[in-house]
């Protein structure tokens, strides 16, 4: 069998929600659709409209949302993951589930920084940022996407460690400062290095993080 013919038999999971009440586009200039049904196939939107309008046929799964409204998922962008679906923070199960039934379906790490024992030297903390971006790429809570592995910056890091954690998939920077540095004091240096690498995002909660954090 060759690899087009295994793509076309494929199983097809076709979702259909329908009688939608209120259907917000996430669109600040456009915020209100004039639909009443979505349509997704193998877990991506496919088609948005008036039922009438739209193949709803066939569907693995129809879902009556009975004039509710529907929105797209919320991004929390300062989240604080550690193995998971637990926190020590709180000794808690299930809260990125919890956060989902809340509407929020992606997170973005700002460090892992309640891990217990957290390690603070630099080939330490390049390790655990590889494997927690690893970790989440492979497993999503609830079916949460987290966007972990965000070093918290420590002194004597320098431009070459954040090549290093580019190249293997890290791109962004945890909260500067609660690692052995203040936003605008000592840390300068390892903030000015990671700018140089086109592939990062630099996180900065103290200055601009929401902006950069939305932006991305």
């Amino acid at each position: 069998m060759t690899p087009d013919s295994e793509a076309t038999s494929s199983p097809v999971n076709k979702l259909v929600v329908r009688n939608i009440g209120l259907l917000l586009s996430g669109d600040l200039d456009h915020p209100i659709l004039d639909a009443d049904t979505i349509v997704a196939i193998n877990g991506v939107i496919q088609s948005v409209g008036k039922e009438k309008d739209i193949d709803t046929t066939n569907a693995t799964t129809t879902i009556d949302a009975k004039g509710t409204a529907l929105a797209p998922g919320l991004i929390d962008s300062h989240v604080h993951p550690v193995c998971g679906d637990w926190t020590p923070r709180q000794n808690q199960l299930g809260w990125i589930d919890s956060c989902l039934h809340g509407g929020v379906t992606t997170m973005v790490s700002a460090g892992e920084v309640h891990t217990p024992g957290r390690p603070k030297d630099i080939v330490g903390l390049k390790a655990m940022a590889v494997t927690a971006q690893r970790a989440f790429h492979a497993f999503r809570p609830g079916g949460v996407k987290v966007y972990a592995g965000a070093p918290v910056l420590e002194q004597g890091m320098v431009e070459d460690d954040f090549k290093e954690l580019a190249a293997a998939g890290v791109k962004f920077l945890g909260e500067v400062g609660l690692g052995s540095g203040t936003p605008h004091g000592r840390m300068g240096p390892q903030v000015r290095d990671s700018k140089h690498d086109s592939h990062w995002r630099p996180i900065d909660p103290g200055v601009e993080s929401d902006r950069q954090r939305h932006g991305a």
